[in-house]
């Protein structure tokens, strides 16, 4: 398990979508992805290399059919 800065976890999975950081804390606090605030108020997102997304399966099948 490794942590993300919000900006550094869009460049990494989203890198061209135009998404903000905000949204990624609103996705935390919402429980879409894991994440979790540091004591000095910082948020930081939790990021499994060994489990796959289900949007990463999609998008793997995807780019396998040429879409």
């Amino acid at each position: 398990m490794r942590t993300l800065k919000p900006q550094d976890y869009l460049d990494e999975v989203y890198p061209d979508a135009g998404i903000s950081t905000k949204t990624v804390i609103n996705w935390i606090k919402a429980g879409k992805i894991r994440g979790k605030q540091t004591l000095t108020g910082r948020w930081l997102v939790l990021v499994n290399d060994n489990e796959t997304s289900k949007v990463n399966e999609l998008v793997q099948m995807m780019e396998a059919s040429g879409i």
